[in-house]
């Protein structure tokens, strides 16, 4: 992540190329945000926002209790 754009963006599309490359499989679960976090070391909160952002626009759902997929 070293880029002008907001990291919760980066973060997004980083999710989004990994399952359109074939590295998430669709309806497979999605690693956590803490686990996000730890792996770029950054704030939960800002993976969560990055997440969001694709549960908005459809590319991943919540399984209220199991995760994202």
């Amino acid at each position: 992540m070293d880029d002008s754009r907001p990291i919760f963006i980066q973060i997004a599309e980083q999710i989004e190329n990994d399952i359109l490359s074939g590295a998430l499989a669709e309806e497979a679960q999605v690693p956590s945000t803490n686990e996000y976090a730890a792996f770029y070391r950054i704030n939960p909160a800002t993976v969560g926002k990055g997440v969001n952002v694709l549960v908005d626009t459809g590319i991943l759902y919540k399984k209220r209790g199991i995760g994202m997929f």
